[in-house]
């Protein structure tokens, strides 16, 4: 059976990175993972204190490391990794407790 796997990582930008120059990543790092199998979602996001969140949601566990694989290997993943203060970094892979889904909420 599938668990669904998320997977976690935080991270800093580098002194003198911008927002521009990550925003400058996103095309490249979601079309590779579009492009891997098993992969259902990425959201990216940065709290007011400058930390980053980018999430991943795969099939299963083993999709979700044969793509951190392939995004190591990638132009499109290391041009994201060049922006990252490595000394803040961690991932984190974990499998999904529980799941739902839901609507958008319209204001």
């Amino acid at each position: 059976m599938d668990i669904t796997t998320v997977e976690m990582v935080s991270y800093r930008l580098k002194a003198g990175i911008t927002t521009h120059q990550v925003n400058a990543t996103h095309l490249g790092v979601n079309q590779l993972l579009q492009q891997q199998p098993g992969f259902y979602y990425r959201s990216l996001s940065c709290d007011e204190a400058g930390q980053w969140f980018d999430i991943a949601y795969w099939k299963d566990m083993n999709c979700a490391k044969l793509a951190g694989d392939a995004f190591m290997g990638s132009s499109a993943g290391q041009a994201l990794i060049a922006l990252i203060d490595s000394d803040t970094m961690t991932m984190r892979h974990m499998e999904v407790a529980t799941e739902t889904n839901g609507e958008t909420c319209a204001a």
